[in-house]
């Protein structure tokens, strides 16, 4: 096939220009099971890790936020809960109604703020409103609710505490 006045290069190497692009059945066959173990994997990862996450949030320790004596109805307090990196809201709704969220939107994660006199709790970006009982959008672009944090009154103190919706 090749002979003598070829140029060098085509006699050391002898492929054909009809080979260049073929790929190989078993090659093909090796790629595809690479791909598909390593979508396997990083499915895998992905599951172990939301799992991870649910295990630990159930295992988040409740804390005291206020004191009952501290709020009057319609006042608010700002705290920080599970970790430091998430603000939540407190707000008293009655004598013995307490409230926690949150306090970031769930449209695009700006700030809210209760407004004691519509008892609702505003998102001054876009302006965003919830509803302060139960944190349900009530206006603007949010379609979804607040973030709810359990509260619970023993010994005068209010207790927060992740609720199991969220886990899910």
């Amino acid at each position: 096939m090749s002979n003598q006045f070829d140029p060098r290069w085509k006699r050391d190497f002898p492929v054909r220009s009809e080979e260049v692009g073929y790929v190989a059945r078993r090659e093909f066959t090796k790629l595809l099971g690479l791909t598909s173990l390593a979508f396997l994997i990083g499915t895998f990862a992905a599951a172990a890790r939301k799992l991870w996450r649910n295990v630990a949030q159930n295992h988040t320790a409740s804390v005291p936020i206020a004191s009952i004596n501290e709020m009057p109805v319609g006042a608010y307090k700002l705290f920080r809960y599970p970790t430091e990196n998430d603000p939540c809201i407190l707000v008293r709704l009655g004598p013995s109604q307490f409230v926690a969220f949150n306090q970031n939107c769930t449209h695009l994660s700006c700030p809210v703020h209760f407004n004691p006199d519509a008892m609702q709790l505003e998102c001054p970006c876009h302006q965003g409103f919830f509803s302060a009982a139960d944190g349900r959008p009530l206006a603007g672009p949010p379609k979804r609710p607040l973030v709810g944090i359990s509260v619970s009154i023993r010994k005068g103190q209010v207790w927060a505490a992740i609720s199991e919706a969220q886990t899910t």
